[in-house]
């Protein structure tokens, strides 16, 4: 519930146990919940990505295996077409490795291409940006890795800057009834340290669209 007393909904959860093999900093056991707000901005607080009210990510280091423990009474939501997700999905990992993609803030500061734009090359500009984002655009569903956005990275104007890591992406995917808004991309950061630590009350989410 958020502080207002209006439901949460499960977007997603990983069972890390089930998870191999296992990503560097993150954990090996246990599971991981995101819950996000039942409205149509998916949750999302426009002020501060990192308040977790109308969104929040629980971790249980131990996993109830008693199923006369579970809970199997679930509350009925009304608004099922503001919810991103339309019916469940099975996870399954497979493991991969990427480069920083061309919407990760870093990779203007890594690749210098802005200093095109200062240069008034616009042309150039927009040739690199677009070979390097159809080699490396950060799209699909995953843990770790690097990001992709439909706008920009939240994270480009120094605010949340110590959310280094990418913690869960989740792309729209019509196969799978996913769809952000139109056609968008939900994340969820977290910091290296604070992964290391299993301290997730300190989580930025973030979602656009086109």
């Amino acid at each position: 519930m958020t502080k207002k007393g209006e439901p949460l909904r499960l977007l997603a959860q990983i069972n890390f146990s089930e998870m191999e093999p296992s990503l560097p900093h993150y954990p090996t056991e246990g599971i991981l919940q995101f819950f996000v707000a039942d409205d149509d901005v998916y949750g999302l607080d426009f002020e501060d990505g990192t308040h977790q009210d109308t969104f929040r990510v629980v971790y249980h280091t131990a996993i109830e295996t008693d199923p006369s423990k579970w809970l199997n009474d679930f509350p009925a939501f009304g608004n099922e077409n503001y919810f991103p997700i339309e019916k469940e999905c099975a996870l399954t990992f497979e493991h991969s490795e990427e480069i920083v993609s061309g919407s990760d803030y870093r990779f203007n500061l890594i690749s210098k291409v802005d200093q095109l734009l200062e240069d008034e090359d616009y042309e150039a500009h927009e040739e690199i940006t677009e070979a390097y984002f159809d080699m490396a655009s950060g799209q699909g569903c995953k843990l770790g890795g690097y990001p992709f956005f439909t706008q920009e990275d939240p994270r480009a104007y120094g605010k949340y800057l110590t959310f280094d890591t990418l913690l869960l992406q989740i792309d729209t995917d019509s196969d799978l009834a996913i769809m952000w808004g139109d056609s968008g991309v939900a994340n969820f950061f977290i910091s290296a340290e604070d992964l290391k630590k299993r301290d997730f009350t300190k989580v930025l989410y973030n979602w656009d669209c086109y």
